[in-house]
């Protein structure tokens, strides 16, 4: 079966390798259980540490696209082991912090590494699996999926005892492994983005408008930027609306981190299987799929009762991970390699500032009645999953033969690259 196959190709490739490994480091985060108690006992305010989070998401906003540019012209091993050894840097300050200059410079760096792997790492792990990339990228992501959740499961409950002995420790162990993961990467083969030979030597700026245009000009780049990075912010939302959901269900606060780590791991395992869900479904019903999880989970959560609340937060949970697999490969597939980390990185900027906007708007929504929020969530993701159809049906060149540009249906993206580039110059 084609998941057996993607996952022997992540642990049997000299490029996949050290991704799965560094991959499972990354999901250790053992303070994220009691991260907000940690940084109160190291002096700071709750209001402290919105403004943290604030300082790392304008991090990853300033650096995220130019780290895709530079990625499209150097060797992207060098940026993927920059984004590394940033993130221990960052642990490293975080666990070490007395004070909130030295969280909020932790905070900052953190951002500088998470831009530097958003778009190069998806675009390196697509361009390491050669020729049949996209026949086995819906797998190789899904199984690297499931190894981050896997192991984010076992760090929060690690996390968990460690912050009983010492609420220190989980801050500690969380640096050591993001040491190791730097290390590891170090290891990746390198891999310089294949050239477009006949086009002239582009500046950074144009290809910074060629990439925004090749965006802007592809539906189905647009809707994945969209149901990437955007709707990521509406299902996180779930970890903070499930709190008084639970509460007026009566669900024991005992079993909160049960039913959170339970939730990771069924996620984790669908993901697992991603390929094989692809494979008899098809990419357009795939997606569909996951959205779907989306829509009846957030809709069973308006019931206040202790079964539906539950069911319906393992089925958002469920959604939220089942469609990164289908996204990242869909979008990989359409964009050309010499461009490719370029425009994952402006695709993910554009969903993040969506994001930002939305937030105030389902935290407005949630301090007047949290039922009546998961509700219009589901009505909006129903909207966003219908919007899919016509799109996947007109443009995802999976579904049917567009042999009017080149007869090999593995050449379809790059024609309609050619003819969007004409149009931006």
């Amino acid at each position: 079966m084609k998941f057996d196959t993607a996952a022997s190709r992540v642990w049997k490739g000299r490029s996949l390798f050290p991704i799965a490994v560094a991959t499972i480091a990354a999901g250790l985060s053992f303070y994220v259980p009691v991260s907000a108690l940690f940084l109160t006992s190291r002096g700071l305010s709750l209001g402290d540490i919105f403004v943290l989070e604030s300082f790392l998401l304008a991090s990853i906003l300033i650096s995220e696209i130019p780290a895709g540019l530079l990625a499209d012209r150097v060797d992207r091993r060098l940026v993927i082991i920059s984004g590394f050894v940033f993130n221990a840097v960052a642990e490293v300050l975080f666990a070490l912090g007395d004070s909130f200059g030295m969280f909020a410079a932790s905070f900052l760096i953190s951002g500088l590494g998470i831009a530097m792997l958003t778009g190069v790492q998806d675009a390196y792990i697509y361009d390491s699996l050669g020729e049949d990339a996209d026949e086995v990228s819906v797998g190789v992501w899904g199984h690297l999926s499931a190894l981050e959740l896997g192991a984010g499961v076992l760090g929060s409950i690690a996390g968990g005892l460690m912050a009983a002995r010492d609420i220190s420790l989980p801050a500690a162990a969380a640096a050591g492994v993001a040491i190791v993961a730097a290390v590891i990467v170090m290891f990746l083969p390198g891999q310089r983005p294949a050239s477009d030979e006949e086009a002239e030597p582009e500046t950074s700026w144009s290809g910074l408008k060629r990439g925004v245009g090749l965006l802007f000009t592809s539906p189905i780049l647009l809707y994945t930027a969209v149901a990437s990075s955007a709707v990521f912010v509406i299902f996180n939302a779930v970890f903070t609306l499930n709190q008084p959901l639970f509460q007026t269900a009566d669900v024991p606060v005992a079993l909160w981190g049960v039913i959170g780590g339970g939730a990771q791991l069924v996620a984790a395992l669908y993901n697992h299987f991603a390929g094989s869900v692809v494979d008899r479904l098809g990419r357009r019903n795939g997606l569909l799929l996951g959205m779907g999880y989306g829509v009846g989970g957030f809709g069973l959560m308006v019931i206040p009762h202790p079964v539906t609340v539950v069911v319906g937060f393992v089925l958002v949970v469920l959604g939220m991970h089942a469609r990164g697999p289908i996204t990242r490969a869909v979008a990989n597939r359409i964009i050309p390699s010499h461009r490719r980390a370029t425009v994952l990185n402006i695709a993910s900027t554009l969903g993040s500032v969506v994001g930002i906007a939305l937030n105030p708007l389902i935290g407005w929504g949630a301090e007047r009645s949290p039922a009546a929020t998961v509700g219009s969530i589901a009505v909006i993701l129903a909207l966003l999953a219908i919007s899919w159809i016509p799109i996947a049906d007109r443009y995802l060149d999976e579904e049917k033969s567009e042999d009017d540009c080149d007869p090999e249906p593995d050449k379809v993206p790059q024609c309609l690259e050619v003819e969007k580039e004409e149009g931006v110059r």
